[in-house]
């Protein structure tokens, strides 16, 4: 029964939503998101739909939308399963490992790391998908080369296991000034990633879907 009216949730929305950068209907969603299992793991979900993202905390009145705005992603659209250089952005649920940045510790309440000259997200075999702090060059993403890393997170994929050659380096970041389109993060405008770093704490999930009816799969 409780797979039926879910199935039929989703059809609402999807009908009510031909264009899912648009807002979605909250009070459906809410119900959708409370059957997921990420909703049984943390309190506050990023969710991103198509080019929807909107963030959810869970309050005794249910789970509640309390941020909206639209969203970048990969410049080959998403997949289930990625690897490295395919340009594309993960589907599925995944820890938000810490936030970012190239700024002092900004307003948040979230763990956070300040990129220096020495930050490197690694693409080497031995610490593959790991931050890195050294001297010597690494093979991977010199963390400080990106201004859109100025506000970012750790979208927490191919960490458990990590897998080498699947994917590296997978981030919330603030928008490219002259295109939304990413190498497989997902990106908002900075204002945007701002008020996340405000509105999010440690704990947070990220459930990334290119249509809604794949939301209740995580």
């Amino acid at each position: 029964m409780k797979k039926f009216l879910i199935t039929i949730l989703l059809l609402v929305i999807i009908m009510s939503n031909s264009a899912l950068a648009t807002p979605l209907d909250t009070s459906i969603m809410s119900t959708i998101i409370a059957h997921t299992q990420t909703a049984k793991k943390t309190d506050q979900i990023i969710l991103v739909v198509d080019h929807n993202l909107s963030l959810w905390n869970k309050t005794a009145n249910g789970w509640q939308i309390d941020f909206e705005t639209y969203c970048g992603y990969g410049k080959n659209n998403f997949s289930s399963d990625r690897h490295a250089g395919d340009k594309t952005t993960p589907i599925g649920s995944f820890p938000i490992l810490y936030a970012f940045g190239l700024i002092d510790k900004p307003d948040t309440s979230m763990t956070y790391k300040k990129i220096t000259p020495k930050s490197y997200l690694s693409g080497e075999a031995k610490t593959y998908n790991q931050w890195i702090e050294s001297d010597e060059y690494i093979d991977g993403e010199h963390l400080i080369d990106y201004y859109q890393y100025k506000y970012a997170m750790n979208i927490g994929f191919n960490i458990d296991p990590v897998v080498y050659g699947r994917g590296a380096a997978i981030f919330l970041h603030c928008k490219s000034h002259n295109r939304w389109w990413t190498a497989g993060c997902v990106s908002v405008v900075e204002e945007d990633m701002i008020k996340l770093f405000q509105k999010c704490h440690d704990g947070v999930y990220m459930i990334i879907v290119p249509n809604a009816e794949e939301i209740s799969s995580f």
